[in-house]
């Protein structure tokens, strides 16, 4: 890699206008994407398979709904704070209709005339109400009828039943004449037989005769009285038959009695479940008490953070008419337009500090602008070639903002690596071009590695299953691989160009003086150049200043920064998760005025309503769905932080109920994610089976959103520090190394976080901060920290400590080493760490509490780990560790790849092949040959990088021999031994 960089160092050096001019290509072709290309940005954010976004899939099916449409609010309100009046209400309903008939708007809700339906509505029941008590009066007074009738019946049929009887006792009494009648005949029978059998004279009949003659007179008798009993039979009958029928009526009026109270008993039932559904539905009136505040909402054809600019801005100014009548109309978070998130103050900000943290460190205008001035061409160059696959790509207004972000922070700091190498080249004498050549190599090794493993952390994004999220890793990702690109092939051609004037005037002329003298007295020079070059390793391995006081006591600076970070890591333990709302917005926009309106005149809750649908058992149907309706919703009333519930609707196949829930607390309360997770785990018991509840709106998709990132969170830390480890053991060689940075990693990572709760979740410092409302933290806000700050941090992990790994590999102790590398790398790490908070620390005050908490977190956690961990906690452990740091087993140190990230081989193979053409080139007599500054000092750096191949190759066939190594190791240490008696025996 360090030989292809040089190629391409050393091209752009020679052909810088062709360089250049490629570059311009491709702005070009990104600013042609953009405006070819450019689509809408959004602020939903969705994971795809939370519960809550299967719940609004299913109520789509079952209601045939479009769940997904976007919904906003226009708050109203007289200005003087009185109630409104009939002409302000007319002027409501009439720009409600004009809003209404804008391209992109499916409806909107005037709210006085929805609080007209409701009254007419209470004025139907009320009626309703009147006619069931007339129609209770009308049942009693035909119950009485009914009971008067049925008395008379009762008597009559008692007086029917008495003559019925006594008709009876006559024709009983008819019977035994009739039957004593029938004896007297038989037995005179008998008497006129015998006398005619006597031959008895006729005078002897007439006895019997005269007898004849009265039993045929009782025999008309009798039949008379026959004919009178039959006669009142007839009667009786007909009496019976009247009797019957009047019962029957009787019968009939008892039947349609008992319907009609039926039916008013229904009628009550559904009179008393309408009042139920009526007053429930009184909580959906958008108008508050005191009459003089009311709410418009808006419902789109598009999805929430995805309605055209056009339709919002053609809908306000429908709306915005109402100021005519005495009306101010603010509008809600939804009704906002979704522009990228750029902020050109934060911006301003961040190249403000970086240019003088450059200025401070370069020395030069010149060189300070460099960096600046790539990192912006990176980070336009991206972003444009990121935002013109918008139209293709789902993207969040936070993603350009987060790759410019990315882009100027590692663009400046990459950038910087390479032309502060550049610099220490030109010090050293090499001319312009292959100076820039070996800076590339070299320092544009690291560069790349770094960029790797950023964009490596980036795109780890994608494996966590969250699409917006895996977008943003992607977008940073890209941002940072352009900053590599530009740092690697546009900064050196522009190098090329600006020559030595990277360099201070002050440094130009004290090269030339050094060189002048080296020209003078070739012999006093190199007496002077090795003095030089000693006094040179003594200043690298002095113990002064910030390490000076690390290793005198490491043990209790280890203690003191794991007990700090600690500290400042305990606010993570209270740590919440969510997403942004009205709240969190300056005070002074239009959001977060609609957010505490809302919440004054309607309550806390009314911004983050929850949709609930009551799956019904199967069977059920649809006079059990319309009782069921009120009963689930006095069920979810009857729950606690529930303001108010509104039933919304019955499916059509009677298996769902939808509604609409109010919680007592905010859409970020904790009460609020309680409730969600409570109506989940509802059910109600019903004779045909349970009902269960599914729960969706943005208040819940919010809720799952952040359970969803927190869980995957664990997922991602131990994937990164895994990644971590093992390119950390392929860089450095070493198995401790490693673990310590990933370590302190994980440390300044806690500490970032736990400093970020405490400011944005607890309320420290909010005023400082702009922080208006204190709340959960951004849910995305923690994995993306990772991703980014672990990219970081092993930036500052390979710049600082591959100066101990390049010391230690030259014959430096491990201790030496430790100071040697410190001093080689703390100088850039400073730099480059203040460079990026500054950037970030920009962010912090864009005004957008999305944007300021990523920059916080990422400012605080560079800081931390920067000069907490990495200039502090690392050389302490390292310094504790001695040699065990650079241990690593014998087999595993045979299979590791050599990656040379700085370059090393490059500089000794570079050097050899000068010194090898050197003597060929060099005149008999030094008197005779005329030495120009730059050979001069270019011979003298190929004689020690010569020196340096030599021990790195013996020190590389001592890692093929494990005996080697350790005899190599207490030749060290036997050379800190002697060191140090030397060091004693001239203080003595």
């Amino acid at each position: 890699m360090s030989e292809f960089l040089y190629k391409v160092g050393s091209f752009a050096a020679r052909r810088a206008w062709t360089v250049i001019g490629i570059w311009a290509l491709v702005i070009a072709l990104a600013g042609g994407a953009y405006a070819s290309f450019k689509g809408d940005l959004t602020d939903s954010i969705t994971i795809p398979g939370t519960e809550a976004q299967l719940v609004q899939e299913e109520l789509t099916d079952t209601f045939n709904l479009n769940l997904n449409a976007g919904t906003g609010s226009a708050i109203v309100q007289t200005e003087d704070g009185s109630a409104f009046t009939d002409e302000q209400k007319a002027a409501v309903a009439s720009a409600a209709a004009e809003a209404e008939d804008v391209e992109g708007v499916d409806t909107v809700n005037a709210p006085f005339a929805m609080a007209q339906q409701l009254a007419d509505a209470q004025t139907q029941l009320e009626a309703g109400q009147a006619e069931l008590s007339g129609g209770e009066q009308q049942l009693a007074d035909g119950q009485a009828q009914l009971d008067a009738a049925k008395a008379q019946l009762d008597s009559g049929q008692a007086e029917l039943d008495s003559r019925k009887a006594e008709l009876e006792s006559g024709q009983q009494q008819l019977d035994e004449g009739y039957a004593q009648l029938e004896d007297a005949q038989n037995q005179l029978n008998e008497a006129r037989s015998r006398l005619e059998g006597e031959g008895a004279p006729p005078e002897a009949f007439g006895e019997v005769n005269g007898q004849q003659a009265q039993l045929d007179a009782q025999r008309t008798q009798l039949d008379a009285t026959t004919e009178q009993l039959n006669q009142g039979r007839t009667q009786l009958e007909e009496a019976q038959a009247q009797l019957d029928r009047g019962r029957a009526d009787y019968e009939s009026g008892l039947a349609q009695l008992e319907d009609s109270r039926s039916r008013l008993e229904n009628g009550k039932s559904t009179l008393e479940q309408n009042a139920s559904l009526l007053e429930m539905s009184q909580s959906g009136v958008a108008i508050s008490e005191d009459n003089s505040t009311a709410l418009i909402s808006v419902t789109f054809d598009a999805e929430t953070g995805s309605i055209p600019a056009e339709t919002l801005e053609e809908t306000q100014q429908k709306l915005n008419v109402l100021s005519d009548s005495g009306l101010t109309v603010t509008y809600d978070q939804y009704m906002q337009g979704v522009e990228p998130k750029m902020n050109a103050t934060a911006e301003a900000i961040g190249i403000g500090i970086a240019f003088i943290v450059l200025f401070l460190m370069l020395g030069t205008l010149v060189a300070a602008g460099l960096p600046i001035i790539m990192a912006i061409i990176g980070v336009g160059t991206s972003a444009l070639a990121v935002l013109s696959l918008s139209s293709l790509v789902e993207m969040t207004s936070t993603t350009p903002t987060l790759g410019t972000m990315l882009g100027l922070a590692v663009g400046i700091d990459y950038t910087l690596f390479i032309l502060n190498r550049h610099r220490t080249n030109l010090a050293k004498g090499m001319n312009v071009k292959d100076s820039i050549a070996l800076a590339t190599g070299t320092s544009g090794g690291a560069v790349f590695f770094a960029g790797t493993t950023v964009i490596i952390a980036l795109l780890g994004l994608n494996v966590v299953g969250i699409p917006f999220l895996g977008v943003m890793g992607n977008a940073g990702a890209f941002a940072v691989a352009v900053a590599v690109a530009v740092a690697t092939t546009l900064s050196p051609a522009v190098m090329s160009l600006l020559g030595e004037r990277v360099l201070s005037k002050k440094q130009r002329a004290k090269i030339a003086a050094g060189a002048q003298a080296a020209s003078e007295d070739d012999a006093q020079a190199a007496s002077i150049r090795a003095d030089a070059k000693q006094a040179a390793a003594d200043h690298e391995e002095a113990h002064r200043g910030w390490i000076g006081l690390i290793l005198k006591k490491p043990i209790a600076t280890v203690a003191a920064v794991v007990l700090a970070l600690g500290a400042v890591a305990l606010p993570v333990t209270d740590m919440r998760l969510g997403l942004p709302t009205g709240a969190s917005q300056t005070t002074d926009s239009a959001a977060y005025i609609s957010y505490t309106t809302i919440a004054d005149k309607f309550g806390e809750g009314q911004n983050g309503p929850i949709v609930v649908a009551a799956r019904l058992p199967e069977g059920t149907t649809a006079e059990q769905a319309k009782a069921l309706q009120v009963e689930v919703g006095q069920d979810l009333l009857n729950q606690s932080d529930v303001s108010a519930v509104i039933p919304a609707m019955i499916s059509d196949d009677n298996t769902a109920l939808l509604y609409q829930v109010i919680p007592s607390d905010g859409p970020n309360a904790q009460s609020t994610t309680d409730l969600v997770h409570a109506l989940r785990d509802m059910t109600v018991s019903t004779e045909n089976g349970e009902v269960t509840f599914g729960v969706t709106g943005q208040t819940a998709m919010a809720v799952d959103i952040a359970q969803n990132l927190a869980e995957v969170l664990p997922v991602y830390v131990a994937l990164v520090m895994g990644l971590s480890l093992l390119v950390l053991i392929l860089v450095f060689r070493s198995i401790l190394v490693p673990v310590t940075a990933t370590l302190g990693f994980l440390f300044s990572l806690l500490a970032a976080l736990g400093a970020t709760t405490a400011v944005f979740q607890w309320g420290w410092a909010a005023e400082l901060f702009n922080v208006s409302t204190p709340g959960p933290l951004l849910a995305f806000l923690p994995i993306l920290a990772v991703g980014i700050l672990f990219g970081l941090a092993m930036d500052y992990q390979l710049f600082l400590v591959s100066g101990m790994r390049e010391a230690y590999s030259h014959g430096r102790g491990a201790k030496t080493s430790v100071v040697v590398g410190y001093h080689y790398g703390a100088r850039v790490v400073t730099a480059a760490a203040l460079i990026m908070a500054g950037v970030f620390i920009g962010f912090v005050f864009s005004g957008d509490p999305m944007i300021a908490s990523i920059g916080f977190v990422l400012a605080v956690g560079v800081l931390l780990d920067a000069f907490v961990v990495r200039m502090t906690l690392i050389p302490a452990l390292m310094h504790l560790l001695g040699e065990k740091a650079w241990w690593l087993p014998a087999w595993l140190n045979r299979l590791l790849p050599d990656l040379d990230v700085e370059g090393t081989k490059l500089e000794a193979r570079a050097h050899e092949e000068e010194a090898a053409l050197a003597p060929a080139q060099q005149p008999a007599s030094a008197a005779e040959r005329p030495v120009s500054p730059t050979q001069v000092v270019a011979v003298e750096s190929t004689r020690a990088l010569a020196q340096a191949a030599v021990i790195a190759a013996d020190q590389a066939l001592a890692a093929a021999d494990e005996a080697q190594v350790e005899a190599q190791r207490a030749a060290r240490e036997a050379r800190e031994a002697l060191k140090a008696l030397s060091e004693q025996q001239k203080e003595q």
